[in-house]
């Protein structure tokens, strides 16, 4: 795994350490977290839809969805 380091602005670098203090957590962990989030489609994408509830109601394409929403999600989270 390659770091990066970057600057924050001073109220967000008092959010994060916050942040961190609240879950008894150092920054990392939160920053680290932050990152996977951003691969979650990528780690689970081969699990979505292949299996069964018994439920005949439900709606196709599920992997796709949910595809769809978490990169609303992310594209939400980069206009921020």
């Amino acid at each position: 795994m390659m770091r990066i380091g970057v600057r924050l602005d001073e109220p967000t670098r008092r959010l994060l350490i916050q942040l961190a203090r609240l879950h008894r957590v150092s920054r990392s962990e939160i920053e680290d977290s932050a990152t996977e989030e951003l691969n979650l489609y990528d780690r689970i994408k081969d699990h979505i839809g292949k299996f069964r509830s018994g439920r005949s109601d439900l709606s196709q394409n599920t992997g796709e969805k949910f595809y769809q929403i978490v990169l609303e999600k992310h594209r939400r989270r980069q206009k921020r």
